[in-house]
């Protein structure tokens, strides 16, 4: 894959100006992209900001220097780049845990260590070291108990009425899988605070489906083909201080979409079909009485086809 070289020339480039100042525009340029790309790639793969990784690398040196040499703290602060003693001993503090002075009589000291990313692709899964960055996942002939809402916050409503009703009829039901879509698209026809339809849905084990109905619950045919999988960092926030999940789940989106066109051969397919969103929820979602307090993990599901193949249908 050239653009996994390309990530790490940019990574090579910024171990060797750690010493420094690193230029994320050139970082940027050796990875063959655009400084917004670059930054959403790096955050995508490694769950955390180039920026972060560079004040961890840069405190991690600084650290060894300072207890292997004795380096005085006015001149690890001019040699990493900080604008005066006061405001290295700060960052250093913040990442460590203790003052440079402590670290210099022997005291623990985090460490850093530089990234090389390295992926690998096991059984339909894109890999990253041991933990899953994205997979592929084909549905066909799933069934799914399916809750509608049409207002101006289908899925708040939506995803309660799942909720009440997974806590009457199931035993299990922190273990079952839930995804939800918007068969007309989020806001498909106006501003946010627009009305919209949308599908709560809760996959259900062979035999489940076997009728209309399931406890109560309507019984829908799942959307189904193959979906490229991917998680959604949530690391986008309004003004107040509290998650934009729609503004994380689309950036999301657009890393889970270039890793598509990174992997070749697959194309969209939104032909009939849209992405969709898997929710975990932990068990205290389930039963406290203030679930909104407490944000699910989410995947994004964007629906894919090989190139020249044709169109699924749900």
């Amino acid at each position: 894959m050239e653009w996994l070289e390309k990530m790490n020339e940019a990574l090579a480039y910024i171990e060797e100006n750690l010493a420094g100042t690193v230029d994320y525009h050139t970082a940027a340029r050796i990875s063959c992209s655009s400084l917004t790309r670059f930054q959403r790639m790096f955050a995508f793969i490694t769950d955390m900001t180039i920026g972060e990784y560079v004040r961890c690398r840069k405190m991690t040196l600084a650290a060894a220097d300072i207890k292997r040499t004795g380096m005085k703290v006015i001149d690890a602060a001019a040699k990493y780049g900080y604008d005066s003693p006061e405001a290295f001993t700060r960052a250093f503090r913040a990442f460590h845990g203790i003052t440079p002075s402590e670290a210099r009589k022997g005291g623990q000291t985090r460490e850093c260590l530089p990234i090389r990313i390295k992926i690998s692709i096991q059984e339909g899964n894109t890999m990253l070291g041991e933990r899953t960055l994205i997979r592929m996942e084909e549905l066909n002939h799933c069934r799914a108990a399916a809750f509608y809402a049409d207002c101006r916050e289908p899925e708040t409503q939506a995803w309660n009425l799942m909720r009440e009703w997974a806590v009457k009829n199931l035993k299990d039901f922190e273990a079952r899988r839930y995804i939800g879509y918007a068969p007309s698209g989020h806001h498909p026809d106006g501003p946010e605070e627009a009305a919209h339809p949308y599908c709560a849905m809760m996959l259900l084990h062979s035999g489940e489906g076997a009728e209309n109905t399931f406890l109560g619950a309507e019984v829908i045919d799942a959307p189904k083909g193959v979906f490229l999988v991917g998680d959604v960092a949530l690391n986008e926030y309004f003004d107040d201080g509290t998650i934009d999940i729609g503004l994380s789940m689309k950036k999301s989106s657009h890393m889970v979409y270039e890793c598509m066109v990174n992997m070749g051969g697959y194309e969209m397919d939104f032909d009939s079909r849209t992405y969709m969103e898997e929710h975990i929820f932990q068990k205290q979602w389930f039963t406290s009485e203030h679930p909104e307090r407490i944000l699910p993990e989410y995947k994004f599901w964007l629906p894919i086809r090989k190139k020249d193949q044709q169109p699924t249908f749900a």
